[in-house]
């Protein structure tokens, strides 16, 4: 796709570290990392809305969820470790 604008949007081939790992391994494979999304996860997965809650919200919440298992899928594809999450597990 180059020439065309859309440049940006190929995805980078430099995401790999030196040691074979990308930023997100990296990042979540470390214990504040780890604790980090665990925090992401009991607020945004593990909670719920209740009855009264206005559409709004609910995309809001839905927003933050789908955010929070997209990080969850990238540190675990990086990592190769999909042990603690099955994609569907939610």
């Amino acid at each position: 796709m180059t020439g065309n604008g859309w440049d940006w949007f190929e995805a980078e081939n430099e995401s790999l570290s030196e040691s074979g790992s990308d930023h997100w391994q990296t990042c979540f494979a470390r214990d504040a990392g780890a604790k980090v999304l665990a925090d992401l996860e009991r607020h945004f997965l593990h909670t719920a809305l209740g009855p009264d809650a206005s559409d709004k919200a609910i995309w809001m919440r839905e927003g933050k969820r789908a955010l929070v298992l997209q990080i969850r899928r990238l540190a675990d594809c990086s990592a190769g470790d999909h042990e603690h999450h099955a994609p569907n597990a939610i």
